[in-house]
């Protein structure tokens, strides 16, 4: 390597972590924050697009953010050490806990404020309900969007699926404790989705209702009281129908391979309307 493209590659390492720590507003060293985020900057960024769950979940949006040319704002919780393959044990994400959802918010707006353009938070499966409970408390970010795949909205439901030994459990536990009204209060709430709503956000929900995801996650992403029966109480307090999308592929898919076409509005699968206390026939998987 030639010594001034040493100089230009040094350069811009510093400017991404100049750029991280801006928006963290502490250096990205830092062990007091609950918040580490990373930043993958768009040379003409036509917005913003944030995502949480930490690396593996980053890992699939950057394509997405990349082919849409959006600056991409990742969260990962501190506690969390998935940080690549073979690590999955180490995982530890912060299922809605508040100071972390504070602290990528805060982040959020301030990247946004430096580079304009739209704002969309958006995620697949645990990411999802990450990006949807960041919008749920925390209105004041102002989303364009809310993308939602392949994901659930009721933390109570995804743990008591849950056996209580399995990996998943025992981190829902460590984090947030086992009654339903310390997961109830992490989960975003038909109230406050409808809020966002009404407030502007533009609110897209995908997600597949396979065999294969009805047997992975015991129905909690996909059967009527997921995300087809939160839009149906959506409706209810909006007095109005709201659109979900539904496919039958396997899980992840939905983003995998529509991401793109997502976010340009664009969404795969059969479009179902969710009427006030309805949830039609072959919108859910059946358990």
């Amino acid at each position: 390597m030639s010594g001034r493209l040493a100089l230009v590659v040094i350069a811009a390492l510093a400017a991404v972590v100049a750029l991280v720590a801006s928006v963290t507003g502490q250096p990205t060293a830092s062990s007091t924050s609950p918040l580490v985020a990373d930043v993958y900057p768009s040379s003409r960024p036509a917005g913003l697009m944030v995502t949480s769950g930490g690396w593996a979940y980053c890992e699939q949006m950057r394509p997405v953010a990349r082919r849409t040319r959006h600056t991409l704002l990742c969260g990962r919780y501190a506690r969390d050490g998935y940080l690549g393959p073979g690590l999955r044990a180490k995982r530890q994400l912060d299922w809605g806990n508040a100071a972390y959802l504070a602290r990528l918010a805060t982040a959020a707006a301030r990247l946004h404020g430096r580079i304009g353009g739209d704002l969309i938070l958006i995620g697949v499966s645990y990411s999802g309900f990450g990006v949807a409970s960041l919008a749920a408390h925390h209105p004041e970010l102002q989303a364009d969007r809310l993308i939602v795949i392949d994901s659930y909205f009721d933390l109570v439901r995804r743990r008591r699926a849950l056996p209580n030994a399995h990996e998943t459990a025992l981190e829902i536990d460590r984090e947030a404790g086992t009654s339903n009204a310390s997961l109830r209060r992490r989960s975003p709430s038909p109230d406050q989705l409808a809020r966002l709503v009404r407030a502007g956000t533009r609110l897209t929900v995908v997600w597949t209702i396979s065999d294969d995801e009805r047997r992975r996650f015991a129905g909690v992403t996909c059967d009527r009281e997921a995300s087809a029966g939160t839009l149906s109480e959506i409706a209810r307090r909006l007095e109005e129908p709201v659109p979900g999308w539904v496919t039958r592929g396997k899980h992840g898919r939905n983003l995998w391979r529509h991401g793109v076409a997502i976010v340009r509005g664009f969404n795969p699968g059969q479009k179902f309307l969710f009427f006030p206390d309805s949830v039609p026939d072959g919108s859910y998987c059946r358990s």
